[in-house]
């Protein structure tokens, strides 16, 4: 289902042709018994797609899941017209592969109990198919067109706007893979920091991200590790469905294409991977899981860059010995700079991090800041690489909107700012030829 059609009549819906899911031996009610019922949606709860949903519609929907069994060394295949439109894995292990008309397999994932798996759209017609095969016994919970329609009643063209959104995003990784598999370098990697909150560095880290896809298209992954809350994933308008600490409780075969899985690719080109995605993760995220994440993907990447927000745990000091620059985001204010220089103070003193691999970026968060650049400059003894200028509310206004500023408004304060940080890291690194 994608969004364009979710005016159509129920009968219409009814009239699509059965799909090869509905023809494998699915019971055709399930059980619907208030134990099976419950766990189908305590599924959906778990899943980015219907967790807003009120009880009714999760119930609803639950009640109209079909149960499907995939016994070990089967296959699957579900092209991209009519039919089942949602698959949950319930138990057992599978894999999944998306291929094109061609049968080239674009991109492969193993998902764990309780996640989705994502079909082809229908306008996409012929041109993918998607198998699962299973690698023990399985059971499937499917869900057909007819059962969003008749169990979200007008909350399905909310749930199909964002299952469209999740296919574009498989289309976008499925590009990505393709470029980075052409491509395999040691990627550098660049660490954004504040020692205060609201400095905003998140924002500066993932519009400077898009910019430098410009260049790298599809060959730049920004890394959130911003706790307790991590809100790049957010800004950039894209549906996290998994993070570093999820991919880290997989099995060591499994652990890279999980982790590759778990990476979210935004229509700019740059790939966005959580960190977390509930606050009690942030445990989970020590310095020895974090380097092992590192390992791997700086050999997909040209650049990596990564929100450490203002941590300096253990993740954040891992990221920041391994950084071939460390961008300083410092905002004009007075608390900000005590703090400002003790964190110069242990990256210098404590970190041994050169002077030539920091680069120090003003932001001016306020219309009329209490510091200027030359007292700023003269109280930490370091010159600013950048200044961005005020920009309104321009990026809160562009993340309503469902975008980065540096889409919506190429021209602005924080646009530019983004765009000259981009050059100096690119300088920086040597990338810049």
């Amino acid at each position: 289902m994608n969004a364009r059609e979710v005016p159509k009549t129920l009968q219409r819906a009814r009239e699509e042709e059965p799909s090869q899911v509905g023809a494998s031996d699915s019971a055709p009610a399930g059980d619907q018994t208030p134990s099976a019922v419950q766990m189908r949606m305590r599924i959906l709860e778990m899943s980015s797609v219907f967790s807003e949903l009120s009880d009714g519609a999760l119930r609803a929907v639950a009640r109209r899941m079909r149960t499907v069994g995939l016994a070990a060394r089967d296959t699957l295949r579900l092209g991209g017209q009519g039919g089942d439109v949602v698959i949950f894995l319930a138990s057992g292990q599978v894999e999944e592969s998306i291929s094109d008309s061609s049968g080239k397999v674009l991109l492969t994932r193993r998902p764990a109990p309780g996640d989705l798996v994502i079909l082809p759209a229908p306008r996409t017609g012929g041109r993918y198919t998607t198998s699962i095969y299973g690698l023990t016994s399985a059971v499937l919970l499917t869900l057909d067109r007819d059962g969003l329609v008749e169990g979200l009643g007008a909350e399905v063209e909310k749930v199909a706007l964002v299952l469209d959104k999740l296919w574009e995003q498989e289309l976008s990784a499925a590009a990505a893979s393709e470029a980075q598999s052409a491509s395999r370098t040691a990627a550098p990697l660049v660490a954004f920091f504040s020692a205060k909150g609201g400095a905003g560095t998140t924002t500066l880290a993932i519009n400077t991200a898009a910019a430098l896809a410009r260049k790298f298209p599809r060959q730049v992954l920004l890394i959130d590790l911003g706790a307790p809350f991590g809100h790049a994933a957010l800004f950039a308008d894209l549906i996290a469905t998994g993070s570093i600490a999820s991919a880290t409780k997989a099995a060591q075969v499994d652990f890279e294409s999980v982790l590759r899985g778990n990476i979210v690719n935004h229509r700019t080109g740059m790939g966005v991977l959580p960190g977390t995605l509930r606050p009690e993760e942030v445990d989970t995220l020590t310095g020895e899981r974090v380097g092992r994440v590192l390992d791997v993907v700086v050999a997909w990447q040209k650049v990596i860059v990564v929100d450490l927000g203002t941590s300096l745990a253990e993740a954040a000091l891992a990221v920041i010995e391994r950084a071939e620059c460390l961008v300083m985001v410092v905002p004009p204010e007075i608390a900000a700079m005590t703090d400002a220089r003790r964190s110069l103070a242990i990256f210098r003193d404590i970190m041994n991090v050169p002077d030539n691999r920091m680069e120090l970026v003003l932001n001016q968060r306020s219309p009329h800041p209490p510091l200027d650049r030359a007292a700023i400059e003269s109280i930490l003894g370091r010159k600013m690489s950048v200044v961005v200028g005020f920009d309104d509310s321009r990026p809160e206004d562009s993340t309503l909107a469902g975008g980065l500023v540096l889409q919506h408004d190429p021209s602005s304060m924080v646009s530019r700012g983004a765009t000259e940080i981009a050059r100096v890291v690119l300088a920086s690194l040597k990338l810049d030829a």
